[in-house]
């Protein structure tokens, strides 16, 4: 039986892995950028697909972790897993609805979770993953 505190408490959880995370994906983007603007002549880049790239690379990155061992470096600090509903490895395809759904529904997809009766995230059901505690 999940109460509203638990809720709030694994919300936050995931909130703190996740700005983990992205202190991981400012340091990716200041490589990224570095090698960009050289190859730009030192000029700012100011392309559409540099900011794919930058998509990409996001991507890439959580994609990575959630389908080889199901964590990323903020969840692994934060002792939090992401599942498959049925027990199966994370596909591709459900780590694309996973990353997608996420990134362009951002902080709408978190707050489904005090309405949702598993209390996950929208991003969770529409990819049928969850996260769980790890109690490793």
């Amino acid at each position: 039986m999940h109460t509203f505190s638990s809720t709030l408490y694994l919300l936050l959880r995931r909130i703190a892995a996740f700005l983990y995370d992205c202190l991981l994906l400012v340091a990716l983007f200041f490589l990224i950028t570095a090698l960009a603007v050289a190859l730009n002549d030192g000029q700012a880049i100011q392309h559409a697909s540099y900011y794919l790239a930058l998509l990409f690379v996001s991507f890439i990155f959580f994609d990575g972790f959630w389908r080889h061992g199901g964590q990323t470096l903020g969840m692994r600090a934060w002792r939090l897993k992401v599942e498959s509903t049925n027990d199966e490895k994370i596909t591709f395809k459900r780590s694309a609805i996973r990353f997608i759904s996420g990134t362009f529904l951002f902080g709408i997809t978190l707050f489904f979770a005090f309405a949702s009766p598993s209390r996950q995230a929208l991003h969770d059901t529409l990819s049928k993953t969850k996260i769980v505690r790890d109690y490793k």
